[in-house]
């Protein structure tokens, strides 16, 4: 019996691990939501590196205003184009998500930069990202994400 009562206090927990982060709450602010964050694994010798995540709000708009990491120094958001064939990287202060919408942040457009990287980071860990947002209303609203450290080219 007590092996019954404890699994179904349990099963709850194990299923929201399962699931994609987000916040939010009841009293109107927008819910946020992530999957897919990761980490590029830098190359040898470099402090430098990208990552991604896709960001789905709902119940209102937000902007993305900060990213912090505990594997970097700094993060910073950037866009990336293509100018006359060579490809263009800029900081940006921050993403726009209207209510319903994703981000979509990943190799080849916008994405994070992480600078000053700790040293053995390495394909197969996991890293935390806080995302920081403005939400439509003025609110602050943070995001807890867990990132997979990915080899180049996964």
């Amino acid at each position: 019996m007590k092996r019954l009562v404890l699994s179904c206090l349990l099963a709850p927990a194990f299923l929201a691990a399962c699931q994609p982060g987000s916040t939010g709450s009841d009293t109107g602010e927008p819910v946020l939501s992530y999957e897919d964050a990761f980490i590029q694994a830098p190359l040898a010798g470099r402090d430098v590196t990208m990552g991604g995540i896709r960001i789905t709000v709902e119940g209102g708009g937000v902007t993305l205003t900060g990213v912090t990491s505990d594997v970097a120094e700094t993060v910073e958001t950037h866009t990336m184009e293509m100018v006359d064939d060579r490809m263009t990287m800029r900081p940006v202060d921050g993403f726009e998500i209207k209510a319903g919408d994703t981000l979509v942040m990943d190799r080849g457009g916008n994405h994070l930069m992480l600078f000053g990287l700790q040293e053995d980071l390495a394909a197969g860990d996991t890293a935390n990202i806080t995302l920081t947002f403005e939400s439509e209303g003025g609110e602050t609203l943070t995001l807890e994400a867990e990132a997979e450290v990915r080899a180049v080219g996964e």
